[in-house]
C-alpha cells in the first residue's frame, strides 16, 4: 500500500489574497473536503496563525490535518544572507520547531530584472545562502528542501541551470522539491528529472500547464501526473505531494479549484 501523502498548498487562495489571507480555518475545511490531509502554507496567508503557532496547531490537530511545509521566499543574491533575509529565515525556523515533521521549503524570488546578468554569480550566491539556512534548520531537526521555479528571472529556470543546484543539494544533504508545472513551463521533462534525482526527492509540487504556458487546473493541461505518481509509488516515496494550483481559475473561484484538484488527485492515486 502506498505511503504517499497528499495535500494542498495555500497558493490558490493567495491568488485571491484580499479575500482569503488569514482565513486558515476556511482553507483547512476546503482542503479536507477536497480529500487532502495536509497543508503547505505561504507565510502571507497565515497572518496571526504564523505569529501564534499554538493557534495553528490547535486548529490542525482538531481537524486532523498535518502541517506539511512552510514556504519561504527571498532573493538571496549576495554571498551571504542580508540581515533581513536571515531574520525571515530564522523566524521560519523558530516557527517550524513546533511542527517537527514539516519541511522548510526554500523558494527563490528574483529581484534582478535581467536573468542573464551575472547569472553564474547569482546561482552560486543563492546556493550559499540556501546552504546556510538549511544548516541552521538542521540544527533544530528541520528538513529543508529547495524548490526551483520557472519565473522569467529565476536563476534555476532551465535544465541547463540545474547542475549547480544539484551539486549543492547533493553535497549538503538539502532535499529537492520538484515542481512539475514549473519544469513543464521551462521545457523540462519532469519524470526524467525526478527519476534521475529520486534519492534526494523529499517533497513534490504538482501544478498543471497547457501548451501555451498558461497554468491550468489539475488534469486540464499537458502534465502526465499519473506516471509520476506511479513511479513514486514504485520507489516507495513516503513524502507529500502537494497540489499548488496557479491557474487563472483560482482568481475567480479558489475553493472550486481546490475541490477540482482534489477530484483529479483521487483519480490518479
Amino acid at each position: 500500500m502506498s505511503k504517499i501523502k497528499y495535500g494542498s498548498q495555500t497558493y490558490p487562495w493567495q491568488m485571491n489574497i484580499k479575500k482569503f489571507h488569514g482565513q486558515v480555518p476556511h482553507m483547512v475545511d476546503v482542503l479536507i473536503q477536497a480529500g487532502f490531509t495536509g497543508m503547505e502554507a505561504e507565510i502571507c496567508m497565515l497572518e496571526d496563525y504564523y505569529t501564534d503557532w499554538k493557534k495553528l496547531k490547535e486548529l490542525l490537530d482538531e481537524k486532523h490535518v498535518a502541517f506539511a511545509a512552510l514556504a519561504i521566499h527571498d532573493d538571496w543574491l549576495l554571498p551571504q544572507e542580508t540581515d533581513a533575509e536571515r531574520a525571515r529565515a530564522d523566524t521560519a525556523i523558530e516557527f517550524l520547531k513546533h511542527f517537527p515533521t514539516a519541511k522548510l521549503a526554500l523558494c527563490h524570488v528574483a529581484a534582478d530584472p535581467v536573468r542573464e546578468h551575472n547569472l553564474y554569480e547569482k546561482q552560486v550566491n543563492q546556493m550559499k545562502c540556501i546552504s546556510a539556512i538549511a544548516r541552521r534548520a538542521a540544527e533544530e531537526g528541520i528538513v529543508s528542501v529547495y524548490h526551483p521555479n520557472s519565473g522569467p528571472n529565476s536563476v534555476f529556470r532551465y535544465e541547463s541551470d540545474y547542475h549547480i543546484m544539484f551539486d549543492t543539494l547533493y553535497s549538503t544533504g538539502i532535499g529537492y522539491a520538484p515542481d512539475v508545472g514549473h519544469m513543464l513551463n521551462a521545457g523540462i521533462d519532469p519524470l526524467k528529472i525526478i527519476k534521475e534525482h529520486r534519492d534526494i526527492v523529499r517533497h513534490v509540487h504538482f501544478k498543471d500547464i497547457d501548451e501555451n504556458h498558461v497554468f491550468r487546473t489539475m488534469g486540464t493541461g499537458i502534465g502526465d501526473f499519473k506516471s509520476i505518481v506511479d513511479f513514486l509509488k514504485e520507489t516507495d516515496y513516503q513524502g507529500w505531494i502537494m497540489t499548488e494550483d496557479e491557474s487563472p481559475d483560482a482568481v475567480l473561484d479558489s475553493d472550486g479549484v481546490i475541490l477540482e484538484d482534489g477530484k483529479f488527485m483521487q483519480s490518479i492515486r
